[in-house]
Protein backbone atom coordinates (compact mmCIF):
# COMPACT_ATOMS: atom_id res chain seq x y z
CA UNK A 1 0.00 0.00 0.00
CA UNK A 2 3.17 2.36 -0.24
CA UNK A 3 1.90 4.06 -3.08
CA UNK A 4 -1.50 4.32 -2.34
CA UNK A 5 -3.14 7.34 -1.07
CA UNK A 6 -4.13 6.99 2.61
CA UNK A 7 -1.74 4.68 3.16
CA UNK A 8 0.56 6.86 5.67
CA UNK A 9 -2.58 6.53 7.83
CA UNK A 10 -3.20 2.87 8.18
CA UNK A 11 0.71 2.58 9.23
CA UNK A 12 0.38 5.35 11.75
CA UNK A 13 -2.65 3.86 13.28
CA UNK A 14 -0.94 0.22 13.51
CA UNK A 15 2.59 2.03 14.87
CA UNK A 16 1.05 5.29 16.82
CA UNK A 17 -2.57 4.40 17.30
CA UNK A 18 -3.15 6.12 20.71
CA UNK A 19 -1.78 9.39 19.52
CA UNK A 20 -4.18 11.97 18.42
CA UNK A 21 -5.08 12.07 15.31
CA UNK A 22 -7.52 14.83 14.46
CA UNK A 23 -9.45 17.26 16.57
CA UNK A 24 -13.33 18.88 16.00
CA UNK A 25 -14.66 21.29 18.25
CA UNK A 26 -15.11 18.99 20.79
CA UNK A 27 -14.29 15.72 19.76
CA UNK A 28 -10.61 14.23 18.64
CA UNK A 29 -9.95 10.49 16.96
CA UNK A 30 -6.85 8.79 18.03
CA UNK A 31 -5.21 7.21 14.88
CA UNK A 32 -6.56 3.68 15.91
CA UNK A 33 -10.41 5.60 15.72
CA UNK A 34 -9.68 7.19 12.49
CA UNK A 35 -8.40 4.02 10.65
CA UNK A 36 -11.65 2.37 12.29
CA UNK A 37 -14.04 4.97 11.17
CA UNK A 38 -12.46 4.65 7.99
CA UNK A 39 -13.18 0.77 7.39
CA UNK A 40 -16.77 1.24 8.56
CA UNK A 41 -17.13 3.94 5.71
CA UNK A 42 -16.04 1.57 3.17
CA UNK A 43 -17.85 -1.61 4.53
CA UNK A 44 -21.22 1.26 4.75
CA UNK A 45 -20.23 2.14 0.92
CA UNK A 46 -19.80 -1.57 -0.26
CA UNK A 47 -23.95 -1.88 1.21
CA UNK A 48 -25.11 1.00 -1.52
CA UNK A 49 -23.36 0.00 -4.14
CA UNK A 50 -20.19 1.65 -4.92
CA UNK A 51 -17.43 -0.37 -6.43
CA UNK A 52 -13.99 0.02 -7.68
CA UNK A 53 -13.95 2.59 -10.69
CA UNK A 54 -17.01 4.17 -9.33
CA UNK A 55 -17.22 7.79 -8.94
CA UNK A 56 -18.52 9.53 -5.94
CA UNK A 57 -19.53 12.77 -5.52
CA UNK A 58 -19.10 14.61 -2.44
CA UNK A 59 -19.92 18.35 -0.24
CA UNK A 60 -15.71 18.81 0.33
CA UNK A 61 -17.50 20.53 3.69
CA UNK A 62 -14.85 21.56 6.27
CA UNK A 63 -16.05 18.51 8.75
CA UNK A 64 -14.71 15.19 9.62
CA UNK A 65 -17.10 13.03 8.35
CA UNK A 66 -15.29 14.45 4.86
CA UNK A 67 -12.02 13.53 5.73
CA UNK A 68 -13.19 9.85 6.75
CA UNK A 69 -15.46 9.58 3.12
CA UNK A 70 -12.22 10.77 1.04
CA UNK A 71 -10.09 8.04 2.77
CA UNK A 72 -12.80 5.25 2.50
CA UNK A 73 -14.02 5.95 -1.06
CA UNK A 74 -10.04 6.63 -2.16
CA UNK A 75 -9.06 3.16 -0.42
CA UNK A 76 -11.76 0.97 -2.02
CA UNK A 77 -10.84 1.72 -5.55
CA UNK A 78 -13.71 4.71 -6.41
CA UNK A 79 -12.53 8.04 -6.89
CA UNK A 80 -13.87 10.93 -5.24
CA UNK A 81 -15.01 14.34 -6.86
CA UNK A 82 -14.89 16.71 -3.75
CA UNK A 83 -16.73 20.29 -4.34
CA UNK A 84 -17.05 23.11 -2.64
CA UNK A 85 -19.81 23.36 0.15
CA UNK A 86 -21.64 26.22 -1.50
CA UNK A 87 -21.03 24.54 -5.20
CA UNK A 88 -23.58 25.87 -7.36
CA UNK A 89 -26.38 24.07 -9.26
CA UNK A 90 -25.24 24.71 -12.92
CA UNK A 91 -21.76 23.96 -11.61
CA UNK A 92 -22.75 20.77 -10.04
CA UNK A 93 -24.25 19.51 -13.34
CA UNK A 94 -21.30 20.18 -15.02
CA UNK A 95 -19.49 18.17 -12.90
CA UNK A 96 -22.02 15.14 -12.71
CA UNK A 97 -22.14 15.43 -16.43
CA UNK A 98 -18.61 14.99 -17.00
CA UNK A 99 -17.89 12.07 -14.28
CA UNK A 100 -21.12 10.48 -14.43
CA UNK A 101 -21.13 9.85 -10.00
CA UNK A 102 -22.57 6.77 -8.70
CA UNK A 103 -23.43 8.36 -5.78
CA UNK A 104 -23.54 12.06 -4.13
CA UNK A 105 -22.70 12.81 -0.32
CA UNK A 106 -24.15 15.74 0.82
CA UNK A 107 -25.51 17.27 3.91
CA UNK A 108 -28.65 19.98 3.66
CA UNK A 109 -28.67 22.68 1.47
CA UNK A 110 -26.11 21.01 -1.81
CA UNK A 111 -28.02 21.13 -4.54
CA UNK A 112 -30.36 18.67 -5.82
CA UNK A 113 -31.51 17.34 -8.79
CA UNK A 114 -28.29 15.36 -9.67
CA UNK A 115 -27.97 11.91 -10.99
CA UNK A 116 -27.46 8.54 -9.14
CA UNK A 117 -27.71 7.79 -5.33
CA UNK A 118 -28.34 10.67 -3.10
CA UNK A 119 -26.40 9.86 0.48
CA UNK A 120 -26.27 12.36 3.50
CA UNK A 121 -23.47 12.18 6.12
CA UNK A 122 -26.17 10.74 8.09
CA UNK A 123 -26.24 7.37 6.59
CA UNK A 124 -22.31 6.83 6.11
CA UNK A 125 -21.35 8.42 9.62
CA UNK A 126 -24.28 7.52 11.91
CA UNK A 127 -23.84 8.58 15.52
CA UNK A 128 -22.71 6.03 17.51
CA UNK A 129 -21.66 4.08 14.40
CA UNK A 130 -20.44 0.81 15.69
CA UNK A 131 -20.84 -1.03 12.57
CA UNK A 132 -18.67 -3.61 10.57
CA UNK A 133 -15.16 -2.81 9.30
CA UNK A 134 -14.20 -3.89 5.62
CA UNK A 135 -10.72 -5.83 5.57
CA UNK A 136 -7.66 -4.11 4.55
CA UNK A 137 -7.04 -4.10 0.80
CA UNK A 138 -3.37 -4.45 -0.19
CA UNK A 139 -4.10 -1.99 -3.13
CA UNK A 140 -7.23 -0.59 -4.15
CA UNK A 141 -9.45 -2.20 -6.81
CA UNK A 142 -10.70 -0.47 -9.29
CA UNK A 143 -9.22 2.92 -10.85
CA UNK A 144 -5.93 4.06 -10.23
CA UNK A 145 -7.38 7.56 -10.51
CA UNK A 146 -8.00 8.63 -6.47
CA UNK A 147 -9.29 12.34 -6.90
CA UNK A 148 -11.09 14.84 -9.84
CA UNK A 149 -10.47 17.77 -8.44
CA UNK A 150 -12.42 20.37 -10.43
CA UNK A 151 -10.57 23.68 -11.01
CA UNK A 152 -12.41 26.98 -9.96
CA UNK A 153 -14.04 27.62 -13.06
CA UNK A 154 -13.50 31.43 -12.69
CA UNK A 155 -13.49 31.47 -16.26
CA UNK A 156 -14.82 28.80 -18.80
CA UNK A 157 -15.95 25.35 -17.96
CA UNK A 158 -14.56 24.32 -14.88
CA UNK A 159 -11.99 21.52 -15.59
CA UNK A 160 -11.47 18.07 -13.58
CA UNK A 161 -8.12 17.40 -13.21
CA UNK A 162 -7.35 13.01 -12.55
CA UNK A 163 -4.72 12.98 -9.70
CA UNK A 164 -3.49 9.65 -9.42
CA UNK A 165 -2.80 7.54 -6.21
CA UNK A 166 0.79 7.99 -7.36
CA UNK A 167 0.32 11.75 -8.15
CA UNK A 168 -0.58 12.50 -4.30
CA UNK A 169 1.56 10.36 -2.47
CA UNK A 170 4.60 11.77 -4.46
CA UNK A 171 2.67 15.64 -3.54
CA UNK A 172 2.89 14.36 -0.04
CA UNK A 173 6.73 13.23 -0.29
CA UNK A 174 7.72 16.70 -1.23
CA UNK A 175 5.52 18.17 1.45
CA UNK A 176 7.70 15.70 3.60
CA UNK A 177 10.60 17.39 2.20
CA UNK A 178 9.74 20.77 2.23
CA UNK A 179 8.08 21.12 5.47
CA UNK A 180 9.54 21.83 8.70
CA UNK A 181 6.75 19.49 10.23
CA UNK A 182 7.01 16.80 13.29
CA UNK A 183 5.90 14.04 15.20
CA UNK A 184 5.02 16.95 17.75
CA UNK A 185 3.28 19.76 15.37
CA UNK A 186 -0.50 20.19 15.50
CA UNK A 187 -1.83 21.75 12.44
CA UNK A 188 -4.63 23.87 11.69
CA UNK A 189 -6.52 23.35 8.71
CA UNK A 190 -9.40 26.36 8.10
CA UNK A 191 -10.58 25.74 4.13
CA UNK A 192 -12.82 23.92 2.68
CA UNK A 193 -12.03 20.15 1.95
CA UNK A 194 -12.47 20.35 -1.36
CA UNK A 195 -8.64 22.20 -1.38
CA UNK A 196 -5.94 20.87 -3.13
CA UNK A 197 -3.84 21.61 -0.31
CA UNK A 198 -5.78 19.13 2.04
CA UNK A 199 -5.82 16.19 -0.42
CA UNK A 200 -1.96 16.45 -1.19
CA UNK A 201 -0.54 19.40 1.34
CA UNK A 202 -0.32 19.79 5.16
CA UNK A 203 -2.53 17.63 7.01
CA UNK A 204 -1.12 14.65 4.63
CA UNK A 205 1.86 15.97 5.79
CA UNK A 206 0.99 16.17 9.54
CA UNK A 207 -0.77 12.39 9.66
CA UNK A 208 2.65 10.91 7.74
CA UNK A 209 4.60 12.63 10.58
CA UNK A 210 1.85 11.21 13.01
CA UNK A 211 1.16 14.72 14.93
CA UNK A 212 -2.41 15.86 14.95
CA UNK A 213 -4.80 18.22 12.95
CA UNK A 214 -7.15 20.66 13.97
CA UNK A 215 -9.95 21.12 11.30
CA UNK A 216 -11.65 24.89 11.97
CA UNK A 217 -15.39 24.17 10.50
CA UNK A 218 -14.61 27.51 8.27
CA UNK A 219 -12.51 30.40 8.26
CA UNK A 220 -12.86 32.93 10.80
CA UNK A 221 -10.15 35.27 12.23
CA UNK A 222 -11.49 35.07 15.98
CA UNK A 223 -12.05 31.14 15.91
CA UNK A 224 -8.59 30.47 14.02
CA UNK A 225 -6.72 32.62 17.21
CA UNK A 226 -9.36 30.69 19.64
CA UNK A 227 -8.08 27.27 18.01
CA UNK A 228 -4.65 28.23 18.16
CA UNK A 229 -4.87 29.05 21.63
CA UNK A 230 -7.06 26.11 22.80
CA UNK A 231 -5.22 23.28 21.31
CA UNK A 232 -1.50 25.03 21.45
CA UNK A 233 -1.42 25.01 17.24
CA UNK A 234 1.92 25.20 15.55
CA UNK A 235 1.45 25.21 11.95
CA UNK A 236 -1.17 26.83 10.02
CA UNK A 237 -2.06 26.41 6.38
CA UNK A 238 -3.45 30.13 4.74
CA UNK A 239 -4.23 31.09 1.46
CA UNK A 240 -2.66 35.45 1.20
CA UNK A 241 -6.26 36.84 1.98
CA UNK A 242 -6.70 34.74 4.85
CA UNK A 243 -2.73 35.50 6.07
CA UNK A 244 -3.43 39.37 5.73
CA UNK A 245 -6.68 38.82 7.81
CA UNK A 246 -4.95 37.59 10.53
CA UNK A 247 -2.05 40.14 10.59
CA UNK A 248 -4.72 42.73 11.06
CA UNK A 249 -6.60 41.09 13.61
CA UNK A 250 -6.41 42.62 17.23
CA UNK A 251 -5.32 39.94 18.61
CA UNK A 252 -2.17 39.20 16.24
CA UNK A 253 -0.18 40.56 18.76
CA UNK A 254 -1.28 38.89 21.49
CA UNK A 255 0.39 35.72 23.57
CA UNK A 256 -2.91 33.63 22.02
CA UNK A 257 -0.43 33.11 19.14
CA UNK A 258 2.71 32.48 20.75
CA UNK A 259 2.72 29.01 19.93
CA UNK A 260 2.60 28.80 15.94
CA UNK A 261 5.56 28.86 14.69
CA UNK A 262 4.68 28.88 11.49
CA UNK A 263 2.01 29.31 8.20
CA UNK A 264 2.25 27.53 5.13
CA UNK A 265 1.03 30.68 2.41
CA UNK A 266 -0.23 29.34 -1.16
CA UNK A 267 -3.18 30.12 -3.56
CA UNK A 268 -1.71 33.22 -4.88
CA UNK A 269 1.43 35.18 -5.22
CA UNK A 270 2.33 36.35 -1.10
CA UNK A 271 2.39 40.15 -0.41
CA UNK A 272 5.58 41.18 1.49
CA UNK A 273 4.30 43.26 4.01
CA UNK A 274 2.02 40.45 4.92
CA UNK A 275 5.34 38.44 5.34
CA UNK A 276 7.12 41.01 7.55
CA UNK A 277 4.36 41.36 10.00
CA UNK A 278 4.24 37.57 10.47
CA UNK A 279 8.06 37.38 10.99
CA UNK A 280 8.13 40.21 13.17
CA UNK A 281 5.41 38.45 15.31
CA UNK A 282 7.91 35.48 15.47
CA UNK A 283 5.69 33.40 13.14
CA UNK A 284 7.53 31.91 9.99
CA UNK A 285 6.31 31.78 6.85
CA UNK A 286 6.61 28.70 4.38
CA UNK A 287 5.49 30.02 1.08
CA UNK A 288 4.70 27.28 -1.51
CA UNK A 289 3.69 26.66 -5.60
CA UNK A 290 2.03 24.43 -6.73
CA UNK A 291 -1.81 23.98 -8.74
CA UNK A 292 -4.72 21.63 -8.42
CA UNK A 293 -2.76 19.94 -11.45
CA UNK A 294 0.50 19.66 -9.44
CA UNK A 295 -1.30 17.60 -6.46
CA UNK A 296 -0.52 20.81 -4.49
CA UNK A 297 3.04 22.25 -3.90
CA UNK A 298 6.05 21.41 -5.80
CA UNK A 299 7.67 24.20 -4.06
CA UNK A 300 8.42 25.25 -0.72
CA UNK A 301 10.81 28.00 1.05
CA UNK A 302 11.93 28.12 4.35
CA UNK A 303 10.42 30.29 6.80
CA UNK A 304 12.95 33.06 7.25
CA UNK A 305 13.46 33.04 3.50
CA UNK A 306 13.02 36.34 1.47
CA UNK A 307 9.19 37.59 0.95
CA UNK A 308 8.93 37.19 -2.45
CA UNK A 309 10.59 33.73 -3.18
CA UNK A 310 7.95 30.21 -2.99
CA UNK A 311 11.84 28.32 -2.85
CA UNK A 312 13.25 25.74 -5.01
CA UNK A 313 11.74 22.63 -6.23
CA UNK A 314 10.96 19.84 -4.21
CA UNK A 315 12.84 16.23 -5.25
CA UNK A 316 11.82 14.62 -8.50
CA UNK A 317 10.17 17.73 -9.66
CA UNK A 318 11.65 19.78 -12.34
CA UNK A 319 10.79 23.25 -13.12
CA UNK A 320 11.35 25.81 -16.22
CA UNK A 321 11.10 29.02 -16.68
CA UNK A 322 10.16 29.83 -20.66
CA UNK A 323 9.44 32.34 -23.53
CA UNK A 324 6.67 32.20 -25.51
CA UNK A 325 8.84 30.10 -27.90
CA UNK A 326 9.32 27.77 -24.92
CA UNK A 327 12.84 28.25 -24.62
CA UNK A 328 14.30 28.55 -20.67
CA UNK A 329 14.78 32.44 -19.85
CA UNK A 330 17.70 33.74 -18.42
CA UNK A 331 17.80 33.79 -14.35
CA UNK A 332 15.97 37.05 -13.19
CA UNK A 333 13.50 37.23 -16.40
CA UNK A 334 10.04 36.62 -16.05
CA UNK A 335 8.60 33.89 -18.13
CA UNK A 336 5.90 30.57 -17.95
CA UNK A 337 6.50 28.58 -15.21
CA UNK A 338 6.62 24.64 -17.09
CA UNK A 339 6.32 22.01 -14.40
CA UNK A 340 7.21 18.27 -14.91
CA UNK A 341 7.15 14.93 -12.41
CA UNK A 342 5.14 12.21 -11.01
CA UNK A 343 3.03 14.95 -9.05
CA UNK A 344 1.97 16.24 -11.79
CA UNK A 345 -1.79 15.16 -13.56
CA UNK A 346 -1.45 13.07 -16.55
CA UNK A 347 -5.13 13.72 -17.96
CA UNK A 348 -8.13 15.98 -17.21
CA UNK A 349 -10.73 13.91 -16.99
CA UNK A 350 -14.22 14.37 -19.43
CA UNK A 351 -17.08 12.48 -20.26
CA UNK A 352 -15.42 12.36 -24.19
CA UNK A 353 -12.50 10.85 -22.41
CA UNK A 354 -9.07 12.08 -20.68
CA UNK A 355 -7.50 15.18 -22.08
CA UNK A 356 -3.75 15.62 -21.85
CA UNK A 357 -2.27 17.76 -19.10
CA UNK A 358 0.98 17.72 -20.24
CA UNK A 359 2.85 18.69 -23.31
CA UNK A 360 4.74 15.50 -25.54
CA UNK A 361 7.43 15.79 -23.01
CA UNK A 362 5.67 15.60 -19.96
CA UNK A 363 5.91 19.74 -19.19
CA UNK A 364 3.25 20.96 -17.58
CA UNK A 365 2.60 24.33 -18.88
CA UNK A 366 1.28 26.79 -16.17
CA UNK A 367 -0.20 29.89 -17.54
CA UNK A 368 1.56 31.49 -14.26
CA UNK A 369 4.62 34.09 -14.66
CA UNK A 370 6.94 33.80 -12.70
CA UNK A 371 11.36 33.71 -12.47
CA UNK A 372 14.26 32.69 -11.07
CA UNK A 373 16.88 33.90 -8.58
CA UNK A 374 20.85 32.70 -8.67
CA UNK A 375 19.95 30.17 -6.07
CA UNK A 376 17.33 28.62 -8.19
CA UNK A 377 14.59 29.59 -6.00
CA UNK A 378 11.23 30.84 -7.63
CA UNK A 379 9.32 34.05 -7.27
CA UNK A 380 5.31 33.73 -9.04
CA UNK A 381 4.59 37.29 -10.47
CA UNK A 382 1.14 36.34 -11.83
CA UNK A 383 -0.82 35.34 -14.38
CA UNK A 384 -0.16 35.02 -18.00
CA UNK A 385 -3.34 36.14 -19.20
CA UNK A 386 -3.44 38.78 -16.23
CA UNK A 387 -0.43 41.00 -17.73
CA UNK A 388 -1.27 44.40 -18.36
CA UNK A 389 0.10 45.75 -21.08
CA UNK A 390 -0.03 49.15 -21.00
CA UNK A 391 1.71 51.89 -24.07
CA UNK A 392 3.24 48.86 -25.29
CA UNK A 393 4.77 47.99 -21.50
CA UNK A 394 3.94 45.00 -19.70
CA UNK A 395 3.00 45.32 -16.12
CA UNK A 396 2.60 42.22 -13.70
CA UNK A 397 -0.22 42.85 -11.32
CA UNK A 398 0.75 41.17 -8.53
CA UNK A 399 4.32 43.31 -8.59
CA UNK A 400 1.94 46.57 -8.02
CA UNK A 401 -0.48 44.54 -5.49
CA UNK A 402 3.10 43.96 -3.67
CA UNK A 403 3.96 47.50 -3.74
CA UNK A 404 0.74 48.59 -2.36
CA UNK A 405 0.05 45.95 0.39
CA UNK A 406 1.28 48.44 2.66
CA UNK A 407 -0.15 51.66 2.10
CA UNK A 408 -1.84 53.02 5.16
CA UNK A 409 -5.05 52.16 5.56
CA UNK A 410 -4.97 49.36 3.03
CA UNK A 411 -6.86 46.24 4.06
CA UNK A 412 -6.85 44.36 0.59
CA UNK A 413 -5.33 45.71 -2.79
CA UNK A 414 -5.88 44.26 -6.21
CA UNK A 415 -5.21 45.22 -9.34
CA UNK A 416 -6.03 45.06 -13.16
CA UNK A 417 -5.97 46.68 -16.85
CA UNK A 418 -8.95 48.61 -17.77
CA UNK A 419 -8.97 49.53 -21.49
CA UNK A 420 -8.07 52.42 -22.54
CA UNK A 421 -8.32 54.20 -26.35
CA UNK A 422 -5.13 55.59 -26.18
CA UNK A 423 -3.14 52.98 -24.07
CA UNK A 424 -4.53 50.10 -24.73
CA UNK A 425 -5.10 48.97 -21.21
CA UNK A 426 -4.70 51.26 -17.76
CA UNK A 427 -3.39 50.27 -14.53
CA UNK A 428 -6.23 50.09 -12.51
CA UNK A 429 -5.69 49.68 -8.62
CA UNK A 430 -8.62 48.74 -6.29
CA UNK A 431 -8.54 49.17 -2.42
CA UNK A 432 -10.36 47.74 0.32
CA UNK A 433 -9.83 50.50 3.26
CA UNK A 434 -10.55 50.55 7.34
CA UNK A 435 -12.22 52.88 8.65
CA UNK A 436 -9.24 54.54 10.35
CA UNK A 437 -7.33 55.74 6.99
CA UNK A 438 -6.67 59.54 6.76
CA UNK A 439 -5.19 59.28 3.76
CA UNK A 440 -7.82 62.11 2.53
CA UNK A 441 -8.63 64.50 5.72
CA UNK A 442 -12.13 65.67 4.01
CA UNK A 443 -13.19 62.07 2.80
CA UNK A 444 -11.29 60.02 4.80
CA UNK A 445 -10.45 57.68 1.48
CA UNK A 446 -7.08 57.39 -0.63
CA UNK A 447 -6.73 59.47 -3.66
CA UNK A 448 -4.99 58.55 -6.33
CA UNK A 449 -2.29 60.84 -5.87
CA UNK A 450 -1.76 59.72 -2.20
CA UNK A 451 -0.99 55.90 -4.05
CA UNK A 452 1.40 57.13 -6.88
CA UNK A 453 3.16 59.06 -3.85
CA UNK A 454 3.62 55.87 -1.91
CA UNK A 455 4.56 53.97 -5.10
CA UNK A 456 7.51 56.88 -6.31
CA UNK A 457 10.77 55.47 -5.30
CA UNK A 458 9.14 51.57 -5.51
CA UNK A 459 7.87 51.22 -9.11
CA UNK A 460 8.60 52.55 -12.36
CA UNK A 461 6.58 54.90 -13.46
CA UNK A 462 4.78 53.33 -16.46
CA UNK A 463 3.37 50.54 -13.51
CA UNK A 464 1.82 53.33 -11.75
CA UNK A 465 -2.25 53.03 -11.30
CA UNK A 466 -3.98 55.57 -13.90
CA UNK A 467 -7.08 54.85 -11.96
CA UNK A 468 -8.13 53.86 -8.80
CA UNK A 469 -11.24 52.30 -7.14
CA UNK A 470 -12.03 52.30 -3.46
CA UNK A 471 -14.55 49.21 -2.54
CA UNK A 472 -16.37 48.08 0.20
CA UNK A 473 -14.71 43.85 -1.04
CA UNK A 474 -13.09 42.39 -3.24
CA UNK A 475 -14.38 39.23 -5.37
CA UNK A 476 -12.82 36.01 -4.21
CA UNK A 477 -13.77 32.53 -4.72
CA UNK A 478 -14.76 29.66 -2.18
CA UNK A 479 -11.53 29.22 -0.91
CA UNK A 480 -10.02 33.00 -1.28
CA UNK A 481 -8.41 33.64 -4.35
CA UNK A 482 -8.76 36.56 -5.80
CA UNK A 483 -11.65 36.96 -9.03
CA UNK A 484 -9.46 38.94 -11.18
CA UNK A 485 -12.33 38.73 -14.30
CA UNK A 486 -14.86 40.09 -12.14
CA UNK A 487 -13.16 43.24 -11.34
CA UNK A 488 -14.00 44.72 -14.06
CA UNK A 489 -17.83 44.97 -12.95
CA UNK A 490 -16.34 47.26 -9.77
CA UNK A 491 -15.77 49.92 -12.39
CA UNK A 492 -19.79 50.64 -12.82
CA UNK A 493 -20.78 50.07 -9.32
Amino acid sequence: MTNTFGAHLTVSAVEAGARTALVFEDRTWTYAELESAVRRTVARLDKYGVRGGDRVVMQGAARPEALITLFAVTRMGAVLVPLHPQVAGGELAVVCEETSPVAVVAGEGFPTGTTGLRLAWEDLHPVGDDGPEAPLLDAPVGSDVAVIAFTSGTSGRPKGVALTHGNLCRSMAGGLAGMPSGADDTALIATPLAHVAVLGGLPQVTWSRRGTVVLAPRFDPDLFVDLVRDHRVTCAFAVPAMSALLARHPRFGSGDLDTLRWILSGGSPAQTATREQFRARGIGVVNSYGLTETSAGVTYSAPDESATSTGSPVPEVELTVADAAGSAVPVGTPGEIWVRGPSVASAYWTAAGPVPVTDAEGWFHSGDRGRFDDEGRLTVVGRLKETIITGGENVDPAEVENALADFPGVVEVAVSGAPDPVWGEIVTAFLVTDADTDADADTGVPTLDDVRGHLDGRLARHKWPRRLCVVPALPRGATGKLQRARLATLLND
